[in-house]
């Protein structure tokens, strides 16, 4: 775990070492990184956590990938308390001054449990640090070190707004304050070195593992170049953040990393003597290999043209067992029609590696012939899979030093060409376009005569209802009838027979014998 840069030891090894003083016994968290790039460094610390990663640019083959999420951390699509934790690593900088507050509420609102953010604060101290430590790498590559230029740009945050803005918010916080500044200075002028000569870089290498090993738990001061926040509403704050909030010393530790440093400077002042003729950078080939975090100079590799060559060759032993996903390959710094012939690129088993993917800054290329427009020109071999390489080699042949006459026709044709491409194109998509609306056009009209159709049978099967209930209705009419006419012959028939039986009785009534009857009743008393 030690073999990391060192500022990206300092971030992750702090962040994970909160995280975990944080954890109640056996607890998991969900977890969100936000800007984490293309690299996954987190979840090699916190290997027991589930770990999302959240920028706003992604490469197309990650966009799809079910760990990582294309997303402006100022305005998250996600619900209130989504993650445990959110964390945000020497991001906040990068942040677009009026968008902080945004950024930091975002934070807040995505975390259930808490929040960490590392990052470098406005002082006159860090601004002096970081102008200095980008004066080398700009006299060693002619340009600013990309990430302190936005630093510059942006211009750094305030500690004091960003604290005022927590408890606006109503958060707990912490702070702890990491990596000397000195030491931090020193560190990056190791790396630039490094990276302008890569002869160095199996020593600066063995540093960085000093550092991590030996230095980090003992790098707490005030006078730091990154602060660590841990912010939450309602969350413990652990033991460990109120200790490393302490000064700790151990100066013979501090002296072994000046005796290092110190070794490497006498080394490097001895490979940088050559590497200038006349006052002036000479041409380069230059490799660079991405083993996660996007192409850097610190893994690269550099060997010289020289012009009274018809063929330079290239060979590099990378050997190293860290997978890579990508190899660019810049033939020279300069604009240029160039052949690259015999590439061999081998695994660490010694196998041929084949299967691999072209792209770059070209303007066209045919059987290994490259003509670039531009200068720093490229050439980038993806691979299907992360691979393990153990060497590269290939021969670069300049066709053209500088017939900018030759290469700006060439230009100018395949322009042409382009134009006419994107026409033909044009034309294709417009015809495709026409095609989809007719058949749009015709799926429509046949679900109509579809729907025509099925309102016609409705209305057949209606006016078939409608007919069989009028027959219905007259049989019940008749039926009705006939059983009227019944029931009045019926009634006529009753009332005789109630005729005829009124009429017996009265006649029994008007008898004679009836008469005694009625006299017999009365003298017996019935």
């Amino acid at each position: 775990m030690i073999d990391f840069l060192f500022d990206q030891y300092q971030r992750y090894k702090n962040v994970a070492d909160v995280i975990n003083s944080m954890r109640d016994d056996g607890e998991h968290f969900e977890i969100l990184e936000v800007g984490a790039n293309e690299h996954r460094n987190l979840e090699k610390f916190l290997s027991q956590d589930t770990i999302k990663y959240l920028d706003i640019e992604l490469p197309e083959e990650l966009q799809m990938h079910p760990d990582y999420i294309l997303g402006d951390a100022t305005k998250m699509e996600f619900p209130d308390d989504h993650f445990d934790i959110v964390v945000a690593l020497d991001v906040f900088e990068h942040i677009p001054p009026d968008k902080r507050d945004d950024f930091i509420s975002e934070l807040d609102r995505v975390s259930k449990e808490f929040f960490v953010i590392t990052a470098p604060f406005a002082s006159p101290l860090v601004s002096e640090a970081e102008r200095r430590a980008n004066a080398v790498y700009k006299s060693l590559f002619r340009e600013d070190f990309r990430w302190l230029a936005e630093h510059f740009e942006n211009g750094l945050p305030s500690q004091n707004e960003l604290n005022t803005f927590l408890l606006k918010l109503g958060l707990n916080y912490r702070i702890i304050s990491h990596g000397s500044l000195p030491i931090w200075e020193s560190m990056m002028e190791v790396h630039f070195m490094a990276a302008y000569s890569p002869e160095l870089y199996g020593y600066r290498a063995a540093i960085d593992r000093f550092y991590n090993s030996q230095v980090f738990e003992v790098d707490y001061t005030e006078n730091s170049y990154r602060k660590i926040y841990i912010a939450s509403r309602n969350r413990r704050m652990s033991e460990l953040i109120e200790k490393r909030s302490q000064l700790i010393k151990a100066p013979e530790r501090f002296e072994e990393l000046e005796r290092l440093k110190g070794t490497f400077s006498s080394l490097a002042s001895v490979l940088v003597k050559n590497k200038t003729v006349g006052g002036s950078e000479p041409d380069k080939i230059q490799v660079f290999v991405d083993s996660g975090s996007g192409f850097n100079e610190e893994e690269s590799f550099k060997v010289g043209l020289y012009e009274n060559q018809s063929v330079n060759k290239f060979l590099w032993n990378y050997n190293r067992s860290e997978p890579i996903t990508a190899l660019r390959i810049d033939p020279s710094d300069y604009k240029g029609i160039f052949k690259i012939e015999n590439l061999t690129i081998r695994d660490l088993q010694g196998e041929l590696v084949e299967a691999l993917f072209e792209s770059g800054n070209y303007l066209y290329a045919f059987d290994g012939n490259y003509g670039f427009s531009n200068d720093d020109p490229f050439l980038i071999l993806s691979f299907p899979d992360p691979i393990s390489i153990f060497s590269i080699s290939f021969d670069v042949i300049s066709l053209t030093k500088d017939e900018r006459r030759l290469l700006l026709e060439i230009e100018k044709t395949f322009l042409e060409a382009n134009r006419l491409q994107e026409n033909k194109e044009q034309i294709l998509e417009e015809s495709d376009h026409r095609k989809a609306e007719i058949h749009r056009l015709n799926e429509e009209l046949h679900q109509l005569a579809l729907d025509k159709e099925k309102m016609n049978q409705l209305h057949q099967q209606q006016t078939y209802q409608l007919e069989q209930s009028k027959l219905e209705v007259e049989q019940l009419k008749i039926e009705t009838e006939q059983e009227l006419k019944a029931r009045n012959v019926e009634s006529e028939t009753l009332k005789g027979e109630l005729s005829r039986a009124h009429q017996e009785l009265q006649n029994i009534y008007s008898a004679k014998y009836w008469k005694v009857i009625t006299v017999i009743k009365k003298i017996i008393g019935r």
